[in-house]
């Protein structure tokens, strides 16, 4: 068990929540920020603040355009204070913010006059990392006034959406920013001396940028291990759990049920009888996991339904989307390679054995629906019975089989009744 002292500094944390769409991020990017991506339990926004409160973070600003304001009042309601001002929830203050032209001087006059403290941590919002990542981030920035993580590339030296900046160096270096490597490069460009930088080592780092999908289960996978323990709901005698679990509020687990943590599980979740939810599974408010399903790895988004006889393995599922009967997800090649996957037009290698169904909102399944590994579905669609889905599938389309019948005369002959 690692142990992280609290730090003595106190650190304003600024967020870019609102940027230009991620045709990458498809589909799940449509309907919301990065930045309310589920992972392990929380959104990343959440998580920011969960890891970075133990490091000096008082306060989340949140830079969001009108659109992402919504969003995020709905994301973060738990939080919200009775009559604190309609911009602040909790420890989050939104502030608008245009993602097309950045930050504004009249923006930049207010950070620098009310928010900024000495120093201050700006993220991207999509990226995610562990407690013991940021420790030894802030551990290497202690003293140094301006230091960034970096992209494995002398040349580039790209800004990977980290960055942690003396007050001083903010003066002009914030104008017109829309993403952390803008403040970043301009820090470099008019102190006219060396700036710090932290080079990213992926196997060795517990940082991810959400370039793609499939790098939430990376994160989830790893942030699953440092969720709070909690059984709030109500647990049927004949359900099993072992290892670290949380279960949240108004949740029932019915008897048969076998829960192999850790895994998270929100509030007025309905699980089981008899499936079994094995490690590394996130599931946010309102699912349902019905009888005889299982689950592995997977990230569930608020309001699903995967009611009956379903497996899901290695996969990242949308808001309301409902399973009908023996829906099954591939995850693994037959030739036990890593899977690739068709993004923005392109076939990409996901550098992962293991990948399930990447899954938007609203989609229903009939019954006896497989997909295949790697596959991605868009908003709003439907996939008839019997479906084998090889192919991604875009938003707003109802793809099913066009089944040929035929019919002859039957006579049903009537039984000889046996003798004696």
């Amino acid at each position: 068990m690692i142990i992280l002292a609290k730090t003595k500094n106190k650190h304003s944390m600024i967020v870019f929540i609102s940027q230009i769409k991620n045709k990458q991020l498809f589909p799940l990017a449509e309907n919301r920020p990065a930045a309310l991506f589920q992972v392990a339990g929380k959104t990343i926004v959440e998580w920011f603040y969960e890891i970075g409160k133990n490091h000096g973070v008082e306060m989340v600003i949140l830079l969001a355009d009108k659109d992402d304001r919504k969003l995020l009042y709905n994301a973060l309601g738990d939080y919200q204070e009775v009559s604190a001002p309609i911009n602040e929830i909790g420890p989050f203050t939104i502030i608008d913010f245009d993602p097309v032209k950045g930050i504004t001087k009249e923006l930049q006059d207010i950070l620098h006059k009310d928010i900024l403290t000495k120093n201050s941590i700006w993220l991207d919002g999509n990226v995610i990392f562990s407690s013991v990542f940021l420790d030894e981030f802030l551990r290497k920035a202690e003293g140094t006034g301006k230091i960034a993580l970096v992209e494995n590339d002398d040349e580039k030296k790209e800004c990977l959406g980290l960055g942690y900046f003396d007050k001083k160096f903010l003066d002009s270096s914030t104008l017109n920013a829309k993403c952390v490597n803008d403040i970043y490069t301009e820090v470099r460009n008019q102190t006219k001396s060396l700036t710090h930088t932290l080079v990213f080592e992926e196997k060795k780092m517990e940082f991810w940028r959400i370039n793609y999908l499939w790098n939430l289960l990376d994160a989830n996978q790893v942030l699953i291990n440092c969720i709070e323990e909690r059984k709030e709901g109500t647990i049927e005698k004949g359900a099993t759990i072992i290892g670290k679990i949380s279960i949240g509020a108004g949740t029932r687990i019915r008897a048969g049920s076998y829960l192999e943590g850790p895994l998270s599980i929100g509030k007025n979740c309905d699980i089981g009888p008899n499936c079994y939810l094995r490690k590394g599974v996130s599931l946010g408010n309102k699912v349902r996991i019905g009888n005889g399903c299982e689950l592995k790895n997977t990230i569930v988004f608020d309001g699903t339904h995967i009611a009956h006889l379903s497996y899901v393995g290695d996969s990242i599922i949308g808001i309301d989307c409902n399973f009908g009967a023996g829906t099954i997800t591939g995850n693994l090649r037959l030739d036990d390679k890593a899977v690739k996957a068709e993004v923005d037009g392109k076939v990409t290698l996901t550098r992962r054995r293991k990948i399930g169904v990447i899954m938007g909102d609203n989609v229903k399944t009939a019954i006896d629906v497989f997909f295949m590994p790697g596959v991605i579905v868009g908003n709003n669609s439907a996939i008839g019975t019997g479906v084998i889905v090889n192919r991604n599938i875009g938003s707003n389309l109802f793809v099913h089989i066009t089944q040929e019948t035929s019919s002859q005369k039957w006579i049903v002959e009537p039984k000889k009744k046996k003798k004696g």
